[in-house]
């Protein structure tokens, strides 16, 4: 549980996060997640994430990112076992 006070929070909200690879300020947008393992590849479109506008680095927020890589581990442990070249797996935009 979360104890910090509201003052805190509201002042986390409004920090900038800078890109960690050229320093310029990232934006909230959208992108797609690439996984590969073993052959099989798995793509995870329309994920929430902090957007560098001038080198392209995406940075996905924790929980969200533990919850996509467990759900595509998942994935790929099913799928293992099929006679196939890849896996994709979308979300439907809407």
């Amino acid at each position: 549980m979360d104890k910090k006070p509201n003052s805190q929070k509201k002042k986390a909200i409004g920090v900038r996060k800078l890109c960690p690879e050229c320093g310029t300020e990232m934006k909230p947008g959208r992108t797609t997640l690439h996984f590969e393992r073993n052959g099989f590849y798995a793509d995870v479109a329309n994920v929430a994430a902090m957007l560098c506008r001038r080198c392209g680095t995406r940075s996905v927020n924790g929980p969200t990112a533990l919850r996509i890589t467990d759900a595509v581990d998942r994935l790929f442990q099913a799928g293992k076992d099929l006679d196939s070249t890849g896996i994709s797996f979308h979300k439907v935009a809407g």
